[in-house]
């Protein structure tokens, strides 16, 4: 069952906008760092240009925007009321956004300083956030599959964010101890579990409610988290205790779930009863499919001991499956919260008998026209298929497919700017006719 909508808890429309229109910005910020470093920057994972687009990515990108969709979906979906949203967003989005921008400065420059005050920054933007949302999670009514998923997903954000603390500490400090294999658990736990349980989380929301299928089976909402999450677990107690036996099965059992989630996606889309061609079902389908070859190749790759380059498993994972699965959502996410303002604005006006003072409020696949989105869903998809040949054959597709992604974000936020523009020009204009 769905989660009952709860729409006069959405927030103002600046709330979540200030977080999604961010989250390309740092996508091009990566572009042009890789432009300008060229392929010798993935020789290796641990080169310092790697490390910062990693994280322009990881936190600019995927962190900015699922933060920013959580603030508009929690009171949505969940029926929470966040106190004081407008406070409460700059609160996080401020840190969130300088503390991405030094953290990936500190490794490009090398400051030592830097990730000490990166990682204050991301660390009070992650703890208020996590503190808030949890709270205002355990005391919602609702009892549907996503609360749970949600709760996982910030358990695994706050891991996550340990993580990452302890580990900007020991490179800032030579004193410090470094455990390398820390850096696959902060990875793992960041893309895999608090991107993966969120994505999820949303999916058995927005997929049956804009595309018109059938829900995800009970089953699978109902225990498909706490395996992913139990999964993970193992896998770090693995590393700890270097077991290599159970390092195998737990990335088999990680690499199952997602998999399983990435099929039954495809056949909930497969039950879609709308007829209309849909942009956001392109990324979902995209999404999916790199999802499937990620853990494909990954558990095959595990079971016969094969070397694998970092950068083609990033780019299946961030690149392929969290940023084309938020890509997607924002074509979404974006027009509903302007259209749901706008009507609830005219609703507001018509009832205090006000109805020439109303605006036309166009259908939601024009807020975005369908032909620019769709233009830019071509420069994505191409940027995916070329930075997987740049993963095997760097000093041929490097540049092409660095450009592309370059484009391709550019395009992205040209279309959410041109959204939150055309918001705003509509607000102007319901001012002018009440005065």
């Amino acid at each position: 069952m769905h989660a009952d909508l709860s729409l006069q808890q959405s927030p103002p429309f600046s709330v979540p906008a200030r977080f999604l229109v961010s989250a390309p910005l740092f996508g091009l910020i990566a572009a042009l760092v890789m432009l300008w470093h060229g392929p010798e920057m993935i020789s290796n994972r641990w080169t310092p240009e790697l490390l910062a687009v990693t994280h322009f990515l990881t936190l600019g990108f995927l962190a900015m925007s699922m933060l920013g969709a959580m603030m508009q979906l929690l009171p949505v979906l969940m029926g929470m009321v966040i106190p004081r949203p407008v406070f409460f967003s700059r609160l996080i989005h401020i840190p969130l956004f300088l503390g991405s921008a030094i953290l990936g400065t500190a490794w490009l420059m090398n400051i030592t300083q830097l990730f000490i005050i990166a990682m204050f920054l991301l660390g009070f933007s992650f703890t208020v956030f996590i503190i808030i949302a949890t709270e205002r999670l355990l005391r919602s009514k609702n009892r549907h599959a996503t609360r749970g998923m949600m709760l996982l997903a910030l358990l695994a954000l706050f891991i996550t964010a340990g993580m990452g603390i302890y580990l900007a500490i020991a490179y800032s400090s030579p004193e410090f101890p470094l455990a390398r294999h820390l850096s696959n658990l902060h990875l793992s736990w960041g893309l895999v579990a608090w991107a993966g349980l969120l994505i999820m989380a949303v999916a058995y929301q927005v997929i049956p409610m804009f595309q018109i299928t059938d829900e995800y089976p009970a089953i699978h909402q109902r225990w498909m988290g706490w395996l992913l999450f139990i999964a993970m677990l193992s896998l770090s107690l693995a590393y700890s205790l270097q077991l290599e036996i159970l390092h195998t099965l737990s990335t088999i059992l990680l690499a199952g779930c997602l998999l399983t989630f990435a099929l039954t996606t495809f056949w909930v889309l497969q039950t879609r009863r709308r007829q209309i061609p849909d942009l956001t079902m392109k990324f979902w389908q995209l999404a999916m499919a790199s999802l499937s070859a990620l853990t494909l190749t990954w558990a095959t790759a595990t079971l016969l001991d094969w070397k694998l380059p970092d950068f083609l498993i990033g780019v299946l994972m961030i690149h392929g499956f969290a940023i084309t699965t938020i890509n997607g959502m924002m074509y979404k996410i974006i027009p509903f919260i302007i259209w749901l303002h706008l009507s609830t604005r005219n609703k507001n006006l018509r009832d205090q008998g006000e109805r020439s003072s109303q605006v036309k409020v166009p259908h939601m696949r024009k807020i975005i026209p369908e032909t620019a989105g769709l233009w830019q869903f071509r420069f994505h998809l191409v940027s995916l298929l070329l930075l997987i040949l740049a993963s095997l054959w760097p000093q041929w597709f490097f540049y092409s497919a660095t450009l592309v992604f370059a484009v391709a974000q550019a395009t992205l936020l040209f279309n959410l700017l041109n959204a939150v523009h055309f918001y705003k020009t509509k607000i102007t204009e319901l001012s002018n006719q009440q005065t």
